[in-house]
């Protein structure tokens, strides 16, 4: 749930303690009932990413929550299902900021647009899955990490906007009925906010049929979570998981951390939910090539690209590498230099001989960069070096380096836009922001 800007900034807490288990917090949801608290009570568990949340009382009754993970998914997500068709009207093209917020649908449910009975289903959305989340942060929690739990109080002037109010009992049910299903299905260990990503297309495509490749490949791009892809797709988020556990475990796909949604780069953020192809942002990212066989490596290079908003694909197969080089002609190609049956140099030379290729950055990835090896890829018109172990910052400052301007500028500006906007949502949505 997107939270008004002023009400993150709060007065100090009226009420600390620290709770030994999750478990309590129901005991403290029932206590603020009991009293009619108006508020709201912060979860903070120390020394953990991502463990930020809080939960909105009116009068004693829950009225929402707010969670640093991926608030603008969150919502979105809920929107979508309930009244997708105010999707585009409640984003302000001519604003400079955001409107897409809880102001927004407030906006839409004083004009009689929605019920109040919608919006207490989008707000009982969000507060489910942050429950869950909390719920598995409670089981990973390493050494038992204290949490801090926070009452605060919220100014009057804001109390007008929490008036929407839902059953405690029944998301905290609900809850609780989907970590265990989660918990039973055995991804325990996983959580629904990463996002899977294809490591290998080519493994992909040899292991599928030629419609659920093209379906497969259309739908998972490294961008779109696994809450994200069931809501896309109408399925129970276990089932849809289910379905690509097999993938990962065989190390053809990967689930990767993603950031929220861009909201200034993208006047609809919620086309991720939708059923219409990859956008042109996203197909404007850069696709950066890995040509090499080893599952360690190819795993770890594409963790750093697509965290950094590239696109990516790994051939394993280097005599097979030419038909795909030509067809996604990629931005540029990092290649190993020691494989079976051929070798960096062998694939760099007949890489070269595409007049497409021909000026395409190629670096090699290698554990050997004696004097002998780079005379050896200067001959055969290689880029650049790039030793071995792969590493966040070689990889990246060897494509800033190298990437050619255009596109180069092209994605500075995405990075820059990308940040000022994750500090206004930030701002926005933080649960726990203080004065």
């Amino acid at each position: 749930m997107l939270t008004p800007t002023s009400i993150s900034s709060l007065e100090p807490p009226i009420k600390t303690c620290e709770l030994e288990d999750f478990n309590e917090l129901i005991e403290h949801i029932r206590s603020c009932e009991l009293q009619q608290f108006t508020g709201r009570l912060d979860l903070d568990v120390k020394e953990a990413s991502n463990s930020l949340w809080s939960l909105f009382f009116c009068a004693g009754k829950l009225t929402g929550a707010a969670s640093e993970m991926h608030p603008t998914r969150c919502w979105y997500r809920q929107v979508t299902q309930v009244f997708p068709q105010f999707v585009q009207t409640v984003y302000d093209r001519k604003s400079d900021q955001p409107q897409w917020s809880y102001f927004s649908i407030q906006n839409l449910l004083r004009q009689g647009k929605i019920s109040q009975k919608q919006l207490g289903t989008v707000i009982e959305g969000c507060v489910t899955e942050i429950l869950f989340d909390i719920f598995q942060q409670d089981q990973q929690r390493v050494e038992r990490l204290p949490v801090q739990l926070s009452y605060r109080r919220i100014p009057q002037k804001f109390q007008d906007l929490l008036q929407v109010p839902i059953s405690a009992q029944r998301v905290w049910l609900k809850a609780s009925y989907t970590w265990k299903m989660w918990q039973q299905a055995e991804f325990d260990q996983y959580s629904p906010n990463l996002a899977p990503v294809i490591w290998s297309p080519e493994e992909l495509r040899q292991r599928t049929s030629p419609t659920v490749y093209q379906n497969v490949t259309a739908l998972v791009n490294g961008d779109r979570t696994l809450r994200d892809l069931a809501v896309r797709l109408k399925q129970p988020l276990v089932s849809l998981t289910r379905s690509i556990m097999p993938y990962v475990n065989q190390g053809i796909m990967g689930l990767i951390e993603v950031e929220d949604f861009d909201t200034s780069a993208s006047p609809n953020p919620v086309a991720a939910l939708s059923s219409a192809p990859s956008t042109p942002r996203e197909l404007a990212r850069p696709l950066v090539v890995y040509i090499d066989d080893s599952r360690f490596d190819r795993i770890a290079m594409g963790q750093i690209l697509l965290k950094a908003g590239y696109r990516f694909i790994n051939i394993q197969d280097p005599l097979q590498a030419l038909p795909t080089l030509i067809e996604q002609k990629p931005a540029l190609i990092f290649l190993d230099l020691l494989m079976p049956v051929t070798n960096g140099y062998e694939v760099c030379a007949q890489i070269r001989r595409v007049s497409a290729l021909k000026n395409t950055p190629i670096i090699m990835v290698t554990s050997r960069d004696g004097i002998v090896d780079r005379v050896r890829a200067k001959l055969v018109n290689a880029t650049g070096f790039i030793a071995k172990p792969i590493e966040s910052d070689k990889v990246l400052t060897t494509l800033q380096e190298h990437l050619p301007t255009v596109q180069a500028k092209r994605y500075s500006s995405q990075l820059q836009a990308l940040n000022v906007n994750r500090v206004d949502w930030q701002r926005l949505g933080s649960p726990v922001q203080q004065t």
